[in-house]
């Protein structure tokens, strides 16, 4: 694609990212995008078939942007070394791209991830290192193993005036 043609391209991702900021995905509708991109309706049809493919699109490249932010992990480093330095990846990338991690969460807490066809090896995909990586260090007894399902059930729960730390318990 021409340079113009990506910078057009974006500009209707990033105009439906904000749709879904400020209305929630519920809201985002074709005509709107268009609206917000400035761009004649049918255009959107150059660069995605369908809103599902655009959305399709805006979360895997987010999600791609995520992993490769915070999956620079040395698999050959101590393992606590390597969590304190993803700990750290992960809250700078918050602290610079909040829109974005926020933007994957409302994704990821929707009925419409399931309508958008991504199979798990693309909602996973640039973070095997991570998985990787866990896996190690659980082997070496260093983390202790956990059902991963619970774990991201527990992070992804709303919690209606109590924070997650909250529930902690300091030994």
């Amino acid at each position: 694609m021409r340079t113009q043609d990506l910078e057009k391209r974006e500009r209707i991702l990033d105009s439906t990212e904000q749709i879904i900021r400020t209305d929630g995905i519920a809201a985002v509708s074709l005509s709107k995008i268009a609206k917000a991109a400035n761009i004649a309706p049918g255009t959107l049809y150059t660069y995605f078939t369908d809103k599902n493919d655009m959305l399709r699109t805006l979360y895997l490249n987010r999600k791609k942007a995520l992993a490769a932010a915070i999956t620079t992990i040395d698999l050959a480093n101590d393992p606590v070394q390597e969590l304190n330095h993803f700990m750290d990846l992960v809250f700078d990338y918050g602290k610079q791209h909040l829109d974005d991690m926020l933007l994957i969460r409302e994704f990821n807490q929707a009925a419409i991830l399931k309508q958008l066809g991504i199979t798990v090896q693309d909602a996973y995909a640039g973070f095997e290192v991570l998985a990787t990586f866990v896996e190690r260090a659980t082997a070496q007894d260093v983390f202790v193993a956990i059902n991963y399902d619970v774990l991201m059930a527990y992070a992804y729960t709303p919690r209606s005036g109590v924070s997650h730390c909250d529930n902690i318990r300091y030994h």
